[in-house]
């Protein structure tokens, strides 16, 4: 990829970020991508808070010492006034998208899908927002919930249980990365700690608005087949998840969290 993407502002002084960095991979709102010799430049519009750039260099180095893969960060550095995260480029097809492809192999790769989680939720830390608190937060501030309604989901959620697992908050095949050798779990945006249970629900949900009900059963017969927990923890946190994000979607996805609480 050579020159300026379509939609997309192009990057002020880019010839200059390309002999430091390489090749134009990636551009978006927030940030532009260059990549070479294995290893990636994640280089942050201006205007874009510094500390975003330092809390995913953060996120990602905090996860990796607890044993779960994920692109390696080598640093954070100011070139040409911008700062710029520089961790290892991810390559592959993510498991979403082999479903997709081979829907005979399905079942195999939400297995994976699955083993990735659970050792995931193994790991704990307290280096991240508990998961009650990022979801009491959205609850009071999500348009489209009226009072009593948040109060309900307030209510709910104060009565489930707290715990220090790592959490994904956004787990499905999309946000998992398979090269032919190695798995990468990629988008820590929304990571936090808590019950193990939460973070499933949020993938059952993930699937649902994808309209994949099939998908969101499979992962959760799977991930309680190998835990041992109830089908009823896990869907307990479905209404806080759900009214959580309801206000911030799109009406079509309203329609369908909105019978979920």
């Amino acid at each position: 990829m050579t020159g300026s993407i379509p939609g997309i502002p192009a990057q002020e002084n880019d010839e200059e970020f390309r002999k430091r960095y390489g090749e134009l991979v990636g551009s978006g709102m927030s940030a532009v991508v260059y990549a070479r010799d294995g290893k990636v430049a994640k280089v942050y519009r201006s205007g874009q808070p510094p500390r975003q750039v330092f809390q995913e260099a953060f996120t990602l180095a905090a996860v990796e010492e607890s044993g779960i893969p994920v692109p390696k960060v080598y640093g954070v550095e100011t070139f040409l006034g911008r700062t710029t995260l520089i961790m290892d480029q991810v390559k592959g097809e993510s498991l979403a998208d082999v479903m997709l492809r081979s829907p005979a192999k399905t079942s195999e790769c939400m297995d994976k899908v699955v083993e990735l989680q659970v050792a995931m939720h193994k790991a704990s830390t307290t280096s991240f927002r508990p998961i009650k608190l990022v979801l009491a937060g959205n609850i009071l501030s999500a348009p489209g919930l009226n009072e009593p309604e948040r109060k309900k989901l307030l209510a709910m959620l104060e009565k489930l249980p707290d715990g220090f697992a790592i959490l994904h908050g956004d787990f499905h095949g999309g946000n998992i990365l398979f090269d032919g050798t190695r798995y990468k779990i990629i988008d820590w945006a929304e990571v936090a700690i808590g019950d193990p249970a939460a973070d499933v629900a949020r993938s059952y949900m993930d699937y649902l608005l994808t309209n994949r009900k099939d998908l969101s059963e499979m992962h959760l017969a799977k991930y309680c087949a190998a835990t041992g927990i109830l089908p009823e923890k896990i869907l307990a946190w479905l209404p806080v998840m759900a009214g959580s994000l309801y206000g911030f979607l799109s009406p079509e996805s309203r329609k369908i969290l909105r019978p979920l609480f």
